[in-house]
């Protein structure tokens, strides 16, 4: 896998970041220096912005870099500006989830709670327009079907990922869009969990409380990174990006303990036959 924009953004401004710290200069001096906002100079070192070369020329001036890494440093900059594959859904894709397109779309592993929906990694089409329509009411159907396209195509670019995905129970036992949509979905988790495309993995309520009741959550690591790199939170307005060491320690032991309590993928498979059953 080729790196995308996503990756060469998260490059960059680790690389930034590092010059910066190496200097002794502190984010908000650096950015008077730049005549930017703090807040803008922050997220293109955490990699969630785009920089333009001349930015990186500055910056590089600052830190006093060589040549050969500051045209280094430009060049990358200008890849990852390069157009993501999400960039032509706009009309139905928030900007804060264009951010974590390009990330996902980037990351080699994904780990992911789901606690309401069918995770959108395995949704089908007829899942994907009664949620959308549920939480659109007032959208046209046109948009329904731009949606479905989206997800199938955000799906596609996937497939070769290595996911885990734990799903809690009343996820798969809520009836979205009717007894057919809901009894195809069942059976569309079933033949992943078959052919071994994901790990999918339920967790029963026979389980009881467990460490991500709280909500859900997905983590991405990155192919240049051992461990996982970034917590993803989302929510109806927005999302959060947890970075901080304490904070990946935290989730991965959330995911590591709720994985436990989870069922395997063939006792997963089984459930789900049995909840189709009672569709």
């Amino acid at each position: 896998m080729s790196p995308g924009p996503g990756v060469r953004r998260r490059y960059v401004g680790k690389t930034l970041r590092r010059l910066r710290e190496a200097r002794g200069l502190t984010v908000s001096v650096v950015a008077k220096k730049l005549g930017m906002a703090q807040p803008s100079l922050t997220r293109i070192e955490n990699g969630r912005n785009a920089i333009m070369s001349r930015h990186v020329y500055r910056l590089c001036e600052i830190y006093e870099a060589g040549k050969a890494e500051t045209d280094r440093l430009m060049r990358l900059a200008e890849e990852s500006r390069e157009r993501g594959w999400w960039e032509s859904y706009s009309d139905v894709i928030s900007d804060w989830f264009e951010i974590y397109a390009s990330l996902e779309s980037d990351a080699d592993q994904i780990l992911t709670y789901q606690s309401e929906f069918v995770p959108g990694l395995f949704q089908t089409p007829g899942y994907i327009r009664a949620c959308f329509q549920a939480s659109n009411p007032e959208a046209s159907e046109a948009a329904g079907h731009r949606m479905v396209d989206l997800r199938q195509a955000r799906q596609l670019r996937l497939q070769d990922r290595d996911v885990t995905a734990l799903v809690n129970e009343g996820a798969v036992r809520r009836g979205v869009g009717g007894p057919d949509v809901m009894r195809a979905q069942l059976e569309y988790l079933i033949t992943v969990i078959e052919k071994q495309h994901a790990k999918i993995r339920i967790v029963p309520f026979t389980a009881g409380a467990h460490p991500a009741m709280s909500g859900p959550f997905t983590m991405l690591k990155f192919p240049d990174m051992d461990e996982i790199d970034l917590v993803y939170l989302e929510n109806e307005r927005g999302s959060l990006y947890l970075e901080r060491p304490a904070d990946l320690l935290r989730y991965t032991d959330v995911f590591t303990q709720t994985q436990r309590a989870a069922l395997s993928p063939a006792e997963s498979a089984d459930l789900l036959r049995k909840i189709v059953q009672e569709t």
